[in-house]
């Protein structure tokens, strides 16, 4: 009898200790998380590098999106380089955003321009590659964090993986939608904005703007606001998920590359569109990097 009550014993013990175990496991990946992610956040200087890549038919491995920059106190600069591979042309960006003011410069400009509040084309574009942007959407947007198998226990590399809320995601690429076709709100439509186009993050194609062509299709005056797209029932019918694994080191608790893998699904003039693509983005040099660019720095008198 005795025996059989140890045997019992023994056996909710191992049980209780398991689900302390699975506890604490989901602990440490959400514990890891906001440590990689404070870390990071008051890091003075870094610099970043990193691409978009589209998964999908015959895409695969196209770099649509080519981007490198630096950190530096308040100061980021940013390279964007923009694939057009129908029009067998890449577009070349320059950003900079310096305390609370950002300029850009397009393809063969020698002189900084800077950019209104209205003009969230190119506060859009910052924002997408922006490695300090995307550890604040994960953290808003984090539905599930865990922590990933060593694959080489020798090194000081782990990877813990966090999951995004769809419906936050929807919320998010709605924003952008609307911003790019003026229907957030009143704003200023600038030249800046119609001439720049931002890539969409969460879905790659809608970059293109085929999914405002029920506006630019109609002829004769009309009113715009009328004829803008419906933005909400396009990401309505959408379905988008959203992974980012974070690889980190885990003596310093810095992030060494961020690997973010977008699943898409939406419709377009009728036609259902399936997309995957991944953004990869590389961290070095922490506490040494090369001078930020001044903005101001070979500008005509004027």
């Amino acid at each position: 009898m005795r025996k059989g009550w140890t045997i019992c014993l023994a056996a909710l013990l191992c049980t209780a200790m398991s689900g302390c175990n699975q506890m604490g496991v989901k602990q440490n990946a959400s514990s890891a998380f906001d440590q990689v992610r404070d870390h990071f956040s008051v890091q003075d200087s870094y610099a970043f590098y990193g691409n978009t890549r589209l998964l999908t038919e015959n895409s695969t491995n196209a770099n649509v999106v080519n981007f490198s920059g630096r950190k530096d106190k308040d100061a980021v600069f940013m390279n964007v380089k923009l694939s057009m591979p129908d029009e067998k042309r890449v577009d070349n960006l320059s950003l900079l955003h310096q305390g609370n003011k950002l300029y850009a410069k397009q393809g063969s400009d020698r002189e900084w321009k800077s950019v209104a509040h209205t003009q969230s084309a190119y506060r859009q574009e910052m924002n997408n590659w922006d490695p300090a942007f995307c550890f604040e959407q994960m953290a808003e947007m984090k539905k599930n964090v865990r922590m990933l198998p060593d694959d080489n226990p020798n090194d000081d590399i782990e990877a813990l993986r966090v999951t995004l809320d769809p419906a936050k995601l929807k919320n998010w690429l709605v924003t952008q939608m609307h911003e790019q076709t003026g229907g957030g709100g009143p704003r200023v439509q600038s030249t800046a904005d119609t001439a720049y186009k931002p890539r969409l993050k969460l879905a790659m194609a809608l970059s293109d703007g085929s999914w405002k062509k029920s506006a630019t299709a109609q002829k004769g005056p009309h009113i715009q606001s009328q004829a803008a797209p419906n933005v909400n029932e396009i990401v309505d019918q959408m379905d988008v998920n959203a992974e980012c694994t974070v690889y980190y080191n885990r003596t310093s608790m810095l992030p060494t590359n961020i690997t973010m893998s977008i699943h898409s699904e939406y419709d377009v003039n009728g036609h259902r569109i399936q997309e995957h693509s991944q953004v990869d983005t590389y961290l070095q040099n922490y506490g040494k990097v090369k001078p930020i660019p001044n903005p101001h720095e070979g500008q005509t008198a004027r």
